[in-house]
């Protein structure tokens, strides 16, 4: 390694003459904004030990192999829900003086290559990994033994056997039907998730726990397609006085579709949603829903990732219990 001259104080721009990169690549690496490949980051690391420079808490993080970064993958962090959720993470790894890598905005193959590159070059130490489909990328699963990594909210088969930190969905789609069962109502329908996600499908299976014969609708968790799939549904020769939605925002979409075929909630439909996002309980009338721990949920998946970044072995904890948040939006079916 070639040393730089004098009695000045060591820069960047020495580290990175030392290492032979340019000193943005310094900068990518000391950050962990940008992945650089293991090599590289070994020479950087070596540079930084040869000429002593230890300027700041990435060039401390760097020399002893840790980014003190984790990241963290949400389908859409538009979604209240997963809005909700990132920011219980980040406050909860602030605790742990960790940073916070997001992404939800790019498509999912580009998104998941992405922070598998973070985990291959060390600049994130793990992730914690929400799921917004029943499969993920063929290198997550194979990266999934090697590196620490931690499922929230949404199990995924293919990753059956990493921490899982979520609520008890089942649970919560069996208080709905008790609920409603409990008022009165017998002919009643769930508007679910995508079809094979977990998450959805525990919610389902709860509910016809209660009502075993019960509709069930397939959806995909946002208003748009609620609002059609609850239209079809209120027009067939048996409509049903009460419905499921399988997370709040659809819950959102079968209100409206209820209002615009003339239908007033809850005295024609009663209608339950899922999540509990702040704006449910500000409807009018104010949403009967399911209410995830939210803050509980993204404060277990760090305490559990950074159990797996020390070196422990850890399993999946116990599912969160949830609440069924009764408010007006049911009541019993018309005589």
């Amino acid at each position: 390694m070639d040393e730089p001259k004098g009695t000045q104080p060591v820069t960047i721009r020495d580290v990175a003459k030392v290492a032979q990169v340019s000193v943005t690549t310094v900068s990518h690496a000391l950050s962990g904004k940008r992945p650089v490949s293991p090599e590289t980051a070994e020479r950087i690391r070596a540079a930084i030990e040869h000429l002593g420079y230890v300027p700041h808490s990435g060039a401390r993080s760097l020399q002893r192999g840790r980014a003190d970064m984790i990241g963290l993958v949400v389908p859409d962090v538009s979604d209240p829900f997963f809005g909700a959720l990132a920011v219980s993470v980040e406050r909860s790894a602030d605790a742990f003086d960790l940073g916070v890598v997001l992404s939800s905005s790019i498509r999912p193959a580009e998104r998941d290559a992405r922070y598998l590159n973070l985990l291959r070059s060390r600049s994130i130490d793990g992730l914690i990994y929400v799921a917004g489909e029943a499969r993920v990328d063929e290198r997550l699963v194979q990266l999934a033994g090697r590196h620490p990594i931690v499922l929230a909210d949404e199990s995924v088969g293919d990753l059956d056997a990493i921490p899982l930190v979520a609520a008890d969905h089942f649970q919560g789609g069996r208080l709905v039907a008790e609920h409603l069962r409990d008022l009165g109502h017998t002919r009643v329908a769930v508007l679910t998730g995508p079809i094979g996600l977990w998450s959805a499908d525990e919610r389902v299976s709860g509910f016809r726990a209660v009502f075993p014969d019960a509709v069930v609708v397939p959806g995909d968790f946002t208003e748009e397609v609620a609002y059609h799939r609850t239209s079809k549904l209120l027009g067939s020769t048996e409509p049903p006085t009460a419905i499921f939605a399988s997370n709040d925002v659809s819950a959102f979409g079968v209100i409206d579709a209820a209002h615009d075929r003339g239908l007033q909630v809850p005295d024609d439909l009663s209608v339950v949603g899922f999540d509990d996002i702040p704006l449910s309980r500000r409807l009018s009338p104010p949403l009967t829903t399911v209410r995830q721990p939210v803050e509980e949920i993204g404060r277990i998946a760090v305490e559990t990732l950074t159990a797996l970044i020390a070196g422990d072995e850890t399993g999946s904890p116990a599912r969160s219990a949830v609440e069924l948040i009764i408010r007006d939006t049911t009541r019993p079916p018309r005589s």
